[in-house]
């Protein structure tokens, strides 16, 4: 086997360190980068450049900040995620780095548009080893036993209220009608990787509504939790992964869609029990974060 390229992550942690960055570092160390001398950089501006060692790649993995102004060393490749929420702050990053990759497929034909052209879809995805199954926490010892199902339906995420500039959704709104029509719900929030698996394998279905249409890391975390995801359909992406509504998630438009599609899942625990396990299959198959950094590293041509 060749040798692995020396990579550089660069992102923010200031405030957490729990989102795509921490899962993409934890993928190449799975991976085995952390021999080749891989270094994680999350405190920008990291001192100055001269703290940054040269390495064969530098990655900037997009976390929600828009106050970095640092830009890694060439060659270089930026990972951004919230290009649907702040959009000119990342087009001004991509035109900085060799290779743009964009979380969210609408924004990949904009930013073309507007001059960038070395630039390419790459959704998120899962971990695994963060993402578990409830017998796999019991394998790995986190959970003595499988937990009991006590709730219908639960959401572990952000709390967001009002619609978002250009057009979206308000979670909270969503949330109070669903929580209403579905009494015997729970909501975590501020809870990541294990202790939000922890939390949907209680729960018969995991709900999902993205901010503005974009496909976000709840769709994929849910399905590699092995529950039923109950999600809106008029995100973009998930069709061109593969995923058919019905099949692997159940979909909806709409609070009263919403409900419908979990009380229908609630009502079939069979075909519940079926969409979870088809949807957490090709979930693991296909779309992991180390099929993801794969992908990056062949389009840049680092592997």
């Amino acid at each position: 086997m060749a040798e692995l390229p020396s990579v550089g992550v660069f992102y923010n942690a200031e405030i957490r360190n729990n989102g795509t960055a921490r899962r993409v570092t934890d993928s190449l160390v799975r991976m085995g980068f952390k021999d080749s001398g891989m270094v994680r950089y999350n405190r920008p501006p990291y001192g100055g450049e001269e703290e940054v060692q040269k390495h064969d790649f530098h990655i900037f993995v997009d976390d929600g900040r828009d106050a970095i102004t640092y830009i890694p060393p060439k060659p270089n490749a930026c990972w951004l995620v919230d290009t649907h929420l702040g959009y000119e702050q990342r087009l001004a990053w991509a035109k900085q780095y060799d290779h743009a990759f964009l979380a969210q497929l609408p924004d990949v034909a904009r930013m073309k548009e507007d001059g960038i052209q070395s630039v390419h879809w790459l959704p998120l995805a899962c971990l695994p080893g963060v993402d578990p199954t409830a017998q796999e926490m019991v394998q790995a010892s986190v959970l003595s036993e499988i937990p009991p199902v006590e709730w219908d339906v639960i959401f572990v995420g952000y709390l967001n209220q009002g619609v978002p500039e250009g057009g979206g959704n308000d979670r909270l709104d969503f949330l109070d009608y669903v929580f209403e029509k579905v009494p015997n719900s729970w909501l975590a929030f501020n809870k990541f990787f294990i202790e939000a698996a922890m939390r949907v394998a209680k729960a018969r279905t995991n709900f999902n509504v993205s901010i503005k249409d974009d496909l976000n890391m709840r769709f994929f975390e849910t399905l590699s939790y092995g529950t039923c995801l109950v999600t809106n359909r008029d995100v973009v992406g998930w069709k061109e992964l593969g995923f058919e509504e019905g099949k692997h998630f159940l979909g909806y438009e709409g609070k009263e869609e919403a409900v419908e599609a979990i009380n229908q899942a609630l009502k079939d625990p069979m075909g519940r029990e079926d969409i979870a396990a088809k949807g957490h299959a090709l979930e693991r198959a296909e779309h992991t974060y180390e099929h993801r950094v794969k992908q990056m590293f062949e389009t840049c041509g680092v592997l």
